[in-house]
């Protein structure tokens, strides 16, 4: 009989080595409690579905506090590990695991659930709203190993589709070499070891500016938690944009052992021109570039004023655009009214597993 309880810290190694079987990965203890123990906004609700101890099924909430234009807190939580044994679908694991979360959610104060999945279905079922999917972004500096890299995501990848992929990078390293008028900002760009001051106040004077916005509130806490102590990441960049002595911009990238670069965020501030912006995200582009990275990827999003401009700096910046993307889920459990639409997003949103 398979029954659903809370993990406690005596479970994680075992939680992880089912993750670890089942997706047939190598992720580590450290990673494991880098991401559901040690988030500064508190621990993780984790629930664990059990037939005689042996772990059948996982899924856990993050908690995560959102912070909106009119300055309240909102706690809410993260979906992820979602993971049932194959040996085991088809007796409503899934839902049975979502149904104890959803009451031990209430206990925790957690108001909203949310995450990303390309499992639609599932969680429509549950409640859940998918009210859009985000968009994948990308600048090619070295052709070939970026296709190498892009087309051994997808193993059914057929020879039309390899020829896609090549076309498309071909497609991007020619875009992005098209040099724009005038490239250089008026505005001191420095490379840094890390920033985790005053981030929380840059993404706000945004949200400010645009009434009903919410964000992840980026305390220093959760900056240095996401990206300075991601146990997955291998390097990271970081690029500050100063008028005198006050930060304007940040745009944040981790790079890994292929060359291969993220952004985890790009964040302006509201009162930047337009044109300057643009020729900050393609000078630190460059910057990149020159170092011998291979390939930039990010997510963007559109659904809300701040979002659509920063999907149009990426384009006037010579990124691609693929519209393949993985949707938002959305579960609101207190009627808090705050729509998904209004929410402003970025990979730092992520876990920054890659």
């Amino acid at each position: 009989m398979v029954t659903y309880r809370l993990a406690n810290t005596n479970d994680y190694v075992n939680v992880n080595a089912f993750y670890n079987r089942i997706y047939k990965a190598n992720r580590t203890i450290e990673q494991f409690l880098w991401e559901f123990n040690d988030c500064p906004f508190g621990k993780s609700i984790y629930v664990i579905a059990e037939d005689n101890g042996k772990i059948v099924g996982t899924n856990c909430v993050i908690p995560m506090d959102l912070i909106t234009s009119d300055n309240r807190i909102v706690r809410t939580g993260k979906s992820e590990d979602t993971l049932v044994d194959p040996e085991y679908r088809g007796q409503k694991i899934f839902y049975k695991i979502y149904d104890f979360l959803f009451e031990k959610c209430k206990d925790y104060g957690i108001q909203i659930i949310w995450g990303f999945t390309s499992a639609k279905k599932p969680f429509e079922n549950l409640g859940f709203k998918i009210p859009f999917a985000h968009q994948q972004a990308l600048t090619v500096n070295y052709v070939w190993k970026s296709y190498k890299f892009l087309s051994s995501l997808n193993g059914k990848n057929k020879s039309i589709d390899k020829l896609k992929i090549l076309g498309l990078c071909i497609i991007s390293k020619a875009k992005s070499i098209v040099k724009l008028t005038t490239q250089k900002s008026i505005y001191r760009i420095e490379k840094v070891d890390k920033i985790v001051a005053g981030v929380a106040d840059l993404i706000f004077a945004n949200q400010i500016k645009v009434d009903n916005t919410f964000a992840i509130h980026q305390s220093s806490e959760f900056q240095e938690w996401r990206i300075y102590s991601n146990p997955n990441f291998f390097r990271t960049h970081t690029y500050g944009v100063y008028d005198r002595e006050k930060l304007i911009a940040l745009i944040v990238f981790n790079s890994h052992k292929n060359n291969v670069a993220y952004i985890c965020q790009s964040t302006f501030h509201p009162d930047l021109a337009y044109a300057e912006k643009v020729k900050i995200l393609r000078s630190v582009t460059d910057i990149l570039h020159k170092e011998g990275i291979a390939l930039i990827r990010t997510w963007l999003f559109s659904t809300n004023t701040v979002n659509s401009e920063e999907v149009s700096i990426f384009n006037e910046s010579k990124y691609m655009f693929l519209n393949r993307g993985i949707g938002l889920v959305w579960k609101d459990l207190s009627n808090t009214n705050l729509k998904p639409e209004n929410f402003i997003l970025s990979r730092i949103a992520t876990q920054g597993v890659i």
